[in-house]
Parts: C-alpha cells; structure tokens; sequence
C-alpha cells in the first residue's frame, strides 16, 4: 500500500504544539506496522522544511530534512512540467475553493500515480475526493 504525505502531517509530526501532533504520531505508527510506502513532492519537502524552520526551529527543520532525504520509505517526486500545468489548470479551475497551488500539485500527482488515500489534515484533499489517513 502507497499514501500520500502533505505537509499538514509532515508538521503535526515536527512540531509538538501543533493540534494535530497526536494524531500524527498515532498514524505514523500504523504506517510502520502496516509497512506503507510513503511518497511526497518536491513541493511539500519545501513547505514543510520552510513551516517547520519557522514554527519550531532550524535545527527540528534540519533533522526533518535530513531524515527524509535518506529515507528508504518516503519517496520524494519531483513536479515535472506537465505536471505544473495540470495543477496550474486545476487551481485556476477552483476559484470558489481556497486550494493552495502546492495542494493542487499533490492532487494531480495523487491522480497519476493512482493514490486514493493521503496522510494529512488537510479538509482540501477530502473536499476533492480523496480520503484522508
């Protein structure tokens, strides 16, 4: 099994005041006894870096970062062109929804890679069609 990682979950991780931080931690064992492939974006790595920098420290950001980048179980993709485009379209199609452009990325590339399930907190990815872990 493969589920999506937002950066909602990567921060609940990280940052222990965050409302979600429990939750996060109780999910993150589920995925190691059920053995889940996790796969994130490019897009979410900078966010997340970025959130978790400032709302908890460089240093919480540096062990993120590091973690992930020699991880054997997330697998980072990068947003390619045609990709950008499709998320592009897809945020400009949404106007009445307040979907971020990084969310719009994950969509597509959730839609590609056939994903129906994301670890996230994030009301967006359910309001789409895709079901939250």
């Amino acid at each position: 099994m493969r589920i999506f990682v937002d950066t909602s979950a990567w921060l609940a991780l990280n940052d222990k005041n965050d409302q979600s931080h429990n939750k996060a931690i109780t999910k993150s064992s589920e995925i190691k006894r059920q053995r889940i492939e996790l796969i994130t974006s490019e897009y979410i790595i900078d966010e997340s870096v970025t959130l978790i920098r400032y709302r908890v420290s460089h240093k919480a950001a540096v062990i993120f970062g590091d973690s992930l980048i020699n991880s054997n179980i997330v697998k980072i993709l990068d947003i390619i062109n045609e990709d950008r485009l499709k998320a592009w379209e897809l945020f400009k199609k949404y106007e009445d929804k307040d979907f971020s452009f990084t969310d719009c990325t994950s969509f597509v590339l959730m839609t590609k890679l056939r994903l129906q399930k994301a670890f996230t907190f994030d009301e967006h990815f359910k309001r789409i069609g895709f079901e939250m872990f």
